[in-house]
């Protein structure tokens, strides 16, 4: 149970709880509207600071993150496991707590801050804890499977969250598989089915995704049906093999490879000789210019240089300048010889190699005339290129029927194994009928209590899992159900409850009795007040004044014990919870 709930606010009006009932009644103010009293006394508040304390997330939204209450702790203290706890939390350090109490069953111990003295742990693993020690849950369970959030979520019900939509659902935004599994676990069925299920819807998703881009890429249209795909795949493989026997069996002229070898050989020689020829014709242009400076030098500028020194050649010197003229003139003549000799030479290599030209171009036309008029190597290069192609299809498809008798096959494994889910699970529900059949009586009996309308908590076995439901004539209407919602959480607090287990409370906000009658509301909270007294847990009620006037109770029944002595109104800004306007 839940003892007491402070903060570090001033103004904070503290919540000493007892065991058994404990109506926390907000005084509405003459002319106040019922959502001005809910808004303005902070029953709702109390609810978020319970849940707060109990794990729930601090988002940048959240009130305990609010200029007036960021920096503001507030605490509970309770029992956990036998032993009195308390946590502190605060918004501006939400993701840890500070707890006292017993630690040691705690299957993940909290630290000692050396320079506090305090024993702190962090928001994550104190949800552990809780869910260990209320509900016996695993510290290691895998993704997908119960967990201490969602499942102390219906022994306190958030409006905020839409809660009181259905009495299934803890929240408007639950998943299906969080409430498969959460309430198999607090029916006492076996969670690990759902969360099988589960597995499956995954490998569906993801299968589904795959499909979906296959069709937009290799497979096309084709993904699924494997007959279309084996189909053309035999046809491209009779046509590969088609390529193979022509290409095996074609058959090349004999002296084809000869010619074509010979015509090769023919356009290196010619590239060569023309190669010959180029340089040939640079030294024949070389040598012409060499031909035509060669000439022998003029005495009469000799004998002009000397005048021009004043020198006069004597006799003897000019004869001896006229043989070395003479001289010099059979020299050029020679060296004109033996140039004019070198140029006709390579003028004749020249003719030579262009007639070899001549020849050789003549015998490669004929040559390619030969080769192309037959055509054989054309059109051994187009059939194999054809079954390169061909190859190349032929592999496509076989990548391609191989993706899809993997989807088939996974889709067929799939199919199988949610059959399978489905045997586990009516062998399940059957072999825990007994334990079925006690929630079934418990939530009936409340619900004859509480209304004409009577209910009926409903668990099938379904191929998408077990389906719970409430079958309840006129349950379109919020109050019938609301009160379907009274009767499951109670339902679930009395089976937890006679286990010695579970958190030890409930809380009930005032949203729950909206829509119900004078009566429904005055039997709601007097089959809270026995069943929280006989089976030792704690139930409490956050309700308008208004509301709790106008409840037709048993004439045996006085509300009015189980008052609780926190004063809070709608009537001024510090008559709510906090004690002052929140910013």
């Amino acid at each position: 149970m839940i003892h007491q709930v402070t903060s570090s606010l001033s103004t904070f009006k503290s919540v000493r709880l007892n065991p058994g009932l404990n109506l926390i009644v907000a005084e509405k103010s003459e002319g106040a509207t019922s959502r001005q009293t809910r808004n303005g006394s902070g029953k709702s508040s109390f609810v978020r600071i319970i849940d707060f304390l109990l794990g729930s997330k601090c988002d940048a939204d959240s009130i305990f993150r609010s200029e007036s209450l960021v920096d503001e702790q507030f605490t509970m203290s309770f029992d956990l496991n036998g032993h009195r706890t308390s946590a502190t939390r605060a918004g501006n350090e939400s993701g840890r707590l500070v707890v006292d109490g017993v630690f040691d069953d705690w299957p993940i111990k909290p630290r000692l801050h050396q320079e506090t003295g305090e024993y702190r742990i962090s928001n994550t693993n104190w949800c552990s804890v809780l869910g260990s020690l209320m509900f016996q849950l695993p510290t290691d369970i895998e993704s997908y499977g119960p967990t201490f959030r969602a499942m102390i979520s219906y022994f306190i019900r958030r409006e905020s969250s839409g809660a009181f939509q259905e009495a299934q659902k803890q929240s408007s935004q639950q998943q299906n598989w969080d409430v498969q599994t959460n309430l198999s676990y607090l029916l006492g069925l076996d969670w690990t089915i759902p969360h099988a299920l589960q597995q499956v819807r995954l490998k569906e998703k993801s299968l589904a995704t795959l499909k979906k881009e296959a069709k937009g890429g290799a497979l096309g249209d084709l993904v699924g049906n494997i007959g279309e795909l084996r189909t053309r795949l035999a046809v491209a493989e009779k046509e590969a093999n088609q390529l193979k026997r022509e290409l095996a069996g074609f058959q090349v002229l004999p002296e084809y490879h000869v010619l074509e070898k010979e015509a090769s050989f023919l356009a290196i020689r010619i590239s060569e000789l023309t190669s010959q020829n180029t340089l040939d014709l640079e030294r024949v242009e070389s040598l012409s210019s060499q031909l035509e400076v060669e000439q022998s030098p003029d005495d009469s500028l000799i004998e002009s240089v000397y005048r021009e020194v004043g020198i006069v050649l004597p006799g003897l010197v000019s004869k001896r300048l006229e043989d070395v003229r003479k001289f010099h003139a059979a020299i050029i003549r020679n060296r004109r010889i033996h140039l004019q000799s070198e140029i006709d030479d390579t003028r004749t290599a020249i003719a030579r190699r262009d007639a070899e030209k001549t020849i050789l171009d003549d015998r490669r036309l004929e040559i390619m005339t030969t080769l192309n008029s037959h055509g054989a190597l054309d059109q051994f290069s187009k059939l194999q290129e054809e079954l390169t192609r061909q190859q190349a299809t032929v592999e496509e498809l076989k990548k391609k029927a191989a993706l899809a008798r993997q989807l088939d096959s996974e889709t067929t494994e799939l199919t199988i194994e949610r059959a399978k889910i489905k045997q586990r699970l009516t062998a399940d529900l059957d072999d825990k009928a007994v334990k079925l059949n006690e929630s079934i009586v418990i939530f009936e009996e409340f619900s004859k209590q509480i209304s004409d309308h009577e209910g009926s908590l409903v668990i099938e076995p379904k191929d998408n899992g077990p389906e719970f439901s409430v079958n309840v004539e006129g349950k379109e209407s919020k109050g019938i159900r609301n009160m379907q919602i009274f009767c499951f959480d109670m339902t679930l607090a009395v089976l937890w409850a006679k286990r010695n287990a579970g958190p030890g409370f409930l809380v009930h906000d005032s949203h729950l009795f909206d829509g119900m009658d004078s009566r429904q509301v005055a039997r709601a909270i007097e089959i809270g007040a026995s069943q929280s007294q006989q089976y030792g847990f704690q139930y409490i009620v956050c309700i308008n004044s208004d509301q709790l006037k106008a409840a037709e109770f048993s004439s045996g029944f006085d509300p009015s014990v189980y008052r609780n002595t926190v004063e809070i109104t709608d009537a001024s800004e510090t008559g709510g919870i906090f004690g002052t306007r929140i910013r």
